[in-house]
């Protein structure tokens, strides 16, 4: 399969802490395309007219909650339905899509792209002890905190996106997929652009050297 360079669209799926945001904005560095990660969930309130501050707090989690007991007023009190957040989401990933080559960062973006000419789908991940490290650091907490705090969180992250895409993290659901545990961001960053540039047949970035980390 031979993709066109001027409409590809690029979805990467992420596990918790395996630097696939990271890695997507540097791609989308690489290739001179916007990279569109919680920026879809600012689209994705604009689309649909559900606050921003709740696409953000429900980002990868399924949406519980009966009432916003923020609401500015009586009439937005009721939480909208979870699926509405979804579709909302979806639709925000097609209307970005549609205005030029880009990659999307979870979201619901690889089933929004499915079926799609010129999409190609990745999905990033990496070994438990290497994301929980990563996690704990970034976030300044000790490592047998963050540990159990992943188990929960990926459980949610799992739940909710398995729940709507059931392909999401399995690797024949996707056009390649890579382990980050053992390889820094410029790495797999030149993995994927390696990939893109077989599939388009053309070089797609001035240096694609591989870089240290």
């Amino acid at each position: 399969m031979k993709i066109n360079k001027n409409d590809m669209v690029i979805t990467i799926d992420t596990e918790l802490g395996s630097n696939g945001e990271a890695v997507a904005r540097e791609l989308a560095e690489q290739l001179h395309i916007p990279c569109y990660a919680e920026e879809i969930l600012d689209k994705a309130s604009e689309i649909s007219g559900i606050p921003a501050r709740l696409m953000h707090r429900y980002d990868g989690h399924k949406v519980r909650a009966a009432y916003d007991l923020l609401a500015e007023d009586a009439a937005s009190l009721k939480m909208r339905p979870a699926s509405e957040f979804i579709t909302a989401q979806v639709a925000a990933c097609r209307e970005l899509a549609a205005q030029g080559p880009c990659v999307l960062v979870d979201r619901h973006a690889s089933m929004a792209m499915e079926g799609k000419k010129d999409h190609v789908s990745v999905y990033i991940h990496s070994d438990f002890a290497d994301r929980c490290a990563r996690l704990a650091e970034q976030k300044g907490v000790p490592a047998e905190q963050m540990e159990k705090q992943l188990h929960r969180e990926d459980r949610a992250y799992r739940s909710y996106y398995r729940g709507n895409h059931k392909g999401w993290g399995e690797a024949d659901s996707y056009d390649i997929s890579v382990n980050s545990s053992d390889a820094g961001i410029h790495t797999v960053t030149h993995t994927v652009l390696g990939f893109l540039e077989t599939m388009t047949g053309e070089k797609l970035a001035a240096d694609t050297a591989v870089q240290a980390g």
